[in-house]
């Protein structure tokens, strides 16, 4: 058997290892493609070198070649592990609390930090680190998000986060399997009030015109409670809305119905003697109004309603429907058309029925 440096990528060509062994100074090197090094700022597999320490001489290319096998085979079974081929004093530092630093320095740095970034760090990813401990590697992470409740909105959360943390350190990992069945479908089902429903509401908040109006708003617009907050509406026919900024940013919105619009006369826009540091912040002060007022569903059962009248009773185009709403076609089908009432569908099949009947000429 030849140890040359072509015959040895001969023998790996053919027989599709996917690694080939390369010549750099007097050392060799792996080259192919590759996850991110641990801390990358890259986020895809790419074309990267794997220095192997040995010299380029027939015995260090028949270890090349060894190695090259064993490396092909981690990557074609989404096993290859970076920390394998790194230096002594970097394998001492990937301890979780090492990557969990270096993952929040990168997670400020990209997103910026204020009170928004820093609410979403310590309720959505302070909850999973709490989890790890110890070397990080696919054993620990499937390890500890198996000690969440299985199908459990938490679960699906901790899955999350532990694969955003492992594709930031370089391992390959995967949770897909261990995040069970939670999702929109198995929440429980909401209530959807109804348009008679809903006007008699509005007369608990007739002592507070303020609040009545962001009552009006948040049922005729669908908006997401905290929106009510940052938003105007023209005062021109027919009563354009504008969401300044929110969850998804600014968008406009028109009146559903809109007979609302004008009879409530919402374009009299109040300012609601609210103060939040965060969306979330401004978004439970309403829930919390809702609920001193003792109204008997929740602000967003009245986006829920929004999104139902637009597909049924409106035939909106559902892209047209998911733009006004802030949502992209697939989730807005997803979480919203999902809760249309039995009595509706009757009512959507009588209309069609009804409309698709011949009329006879006498």
């Amino acid at each position: 058997m030849k140890w040359t440096l072509e015959a040895v990528n001969d023998r790996l060509k053919a027989g599709k290892i996917g690694v080939a062994v390369c010549v750099r100074g007097d050392r060799l090197s792996l080259r192919a493609t590759f996850p991110p090094k641990p801390g990358s700022s890259k986020v895809i597999w790419h074309q990267q070198y794997l220095a192997l320490g040995i010299y380029a001489n027939p015995a260090g290319l028949q270890r090349a070649e060894a190695e090259a096998k064993i490396t092909g085979g981690l990557l074609a079974r989404g096993e290859f592990d970076w920390s394998r081929y790194l230096p002594e004093q970097e394998q001492k530092a990937q301890g979780c609390e090492y990557w969990i630093g270096k993952f929040e320095e990168d997670y400020y740095g990209r997103r910026g930090k204020n009170p928004t970034t820093e609410n979403t760090w310590k309720s959505d990813y302070l909850s999973a680190w709490k989890l790890l401990s110890g070397e990080l590697n696919p054993e620990n992470l499937i390890a500890a998000a198996c000690s969440v409740p299985a199908n459990t909105r938490k679960r699906k959360l901790v899955c999350e986060k532990f694969t955003a943390l492992a594709k930031f350190a370089g391992l390959v990992v995967d949770l897909s399997p261990y995040t069970g069945t939670y999702g929109a479908s198995e929440s429980l089902p909401r209530y959807i009030p109804s348009t008679s429903e809903i006007e008699e509401v509005r007369s608990l908040f007739d002592d507070r015109p303020d609040w009545q109006w962001a009552y009006g708003v948040l049922s005729t617009y669908g908006l997401r409670p905290h929106e009510i907050f940052f938003c105007e509406i023209s005062p021109e026919p027919p009563h354009i809305l504008k969401v300044l900024k929110g969850k998804t940013g600014s968008r406009e919105v028109y009146p559903y119905h809109k007979r609302w619009a004008v009879d409530w006369e919402l374009y009299k826009t109040y300012e609601l003697p609210v103060q939040g540091k965060t969306f979330k912040d401004y978004g439970n002060r309403v829930g919390k109004t809702f609920s001193r007022r003792k109204v008997s569903f929740t602000p967003y059962c009245l986006r829920h309603a929004f999104c139902i009248r637009l597909s049924t009773e409106y035939k909106i185009p559902v892209a047209v429907a998911a733009d006004w709403t802030g949502h992209d076609s697939a989730v807005f089908l997803r979480i919203y058309n999902r809760w249309i009432s039995e009595s509706e569908k009757r009512r959507v099949f009588d209309e069609s029925q009804n409309a698709s009947v011949p009329r006879v000429q006498l």
